[in-house]
């Protein structure tokens, strides 16, 4: 199943009727909402309107540009964005992929998330073919010659027009900026997928994560995930099971970090504990090595030698 779109901006005026466009089998409409950080597409408002009141999906992008602040093009574009999927068109002059991301993360600063980018295939090549692969929602323009009805000008779901590129399969296609739609000649898109999938891509619903966390790039909060995961792993074991060498507890269970911090006072207590100390006295004359007196021995029949003192010698005999 195919589903297609056009892309509109001032330089289509401001009298697309919508309606007609809808009466005549299209299913969505992007149209320009700002670029750099100062240009407002005056048709948007009510283009964004228009589409709504007829049932199309909608969605508005901002032309990004490499010679402005991208935090800046970010507050531009969000606060005249509405009620309407978000897209970034970046191709001539957008400066490179670092450009690109940058965009992309002051965005969901302000709270929106991006859904679609518009990446020709030839600035890819342009700017360095750089890894796509983490790109919300690629457009890619491929143009086929002539103008005439969308229908009869698109080459088919098989052409290599849908070839993806920078790691990244392509969602949506542009093949003509001559379609008459209408009345007007205008950029015609094409979906190769269900209504309800291409209501999903371009749902304007913010990133699940709310507060601190919506400041982050999707790349960022996977990087936050796997460090949380690690320290987790590193505090718990492998599995929360604990580490092997750092013993078991008294449930028989493999001991965490936690646990072996939890321990570590009572075994550095049992280190620390202060036990008798011996100082050695040592041995005065007339003492035995236990700091005793030498008993006397005499021979048999003879009197007994009067015992030593135990404090100092036997004073001499005057």
């Amino acid at each position: 199943m195919t589903i297609f779109g056009i892309d509109i901006s001032n330089n289509n005026g401001p009298d697309i009727d919508l309606a007609e466009v809808a009466r005549e089998g299209f299913r969505f409409v992007f149209g320009k909402v700002s670029e750099g950080n100062g240009f407002i597409d005056y048709t948007w408002p009510g283009y964004r309107a228009a589409a709504h009141a007829n049932g199309l999906l909608v969605a508005g992008y901002h032309y990004l540009r490499a010679d402005s602040d991208p935090a800046d093009q970010a507050r531009l574009f969000t606060t005249h964005l509405g009620d309407a999927a978000a897209m970034v068109d970046f191709e001539a002059n957008s400066g490179g992929i670092e450009t690109f991301w940058a965009f992309i993360d002051a965005v969901h600063a302000c709270g929106h998330r991006i859904a679609l980018s518009y990446i020709p295939r030839w600035y890819w090549q342009q700017i360095g073919c750089p890894d796509l692969s983490r790109v919300p929602g690629l457009i890619q323009s491929s143009y086929v010659a002539g103008s005439g009805p969308a229908s009869a000008l698109y080459p088919g779901d098989g052409t290599t027009f849908w070839n993806g590129f920078g790691g990244r399969a392509v969602d949506i296609l542009q093949f003509t900026d001559q379609a008459w739609v209408a009345g007007h000649s205008v950029d015609a898109n094409a979906f190769a997928g269900s209504f309800d999938r291409l209501q999903a891509l371009l749902s304007p619903a913010p990133t699940t994560t709310q507060g601190a966390l919506m400041a982050l790039s999707d790349a960022q909060q996977t990087d936050l995930f796997e460090k949380v995961q690690e320290i987790w792993e590193q505090l718990r074991g492998p599995q929360g099971q604990g580490w092997p060498q750092l013993g078991r507890n008294s449930q028989g269970q493999n001991r965490t970090i936690v646990d072996a911090v939890a321990e570590l006072p009572g075994e550095i207590a049992g280190l620390i504990a202060p036990a008798a100390v011996v100082v050695p006295v040592p041995p005065v004359s007339g003492a035995s090595a236990t700091g005793g007196p030498i008993p006397a021995v005499s021979a048999p029949g003879a009197a007994a030698a009067p015992a030593a003192s135990t404090t100092e010698d036997p004073k001499p005999a005057v």
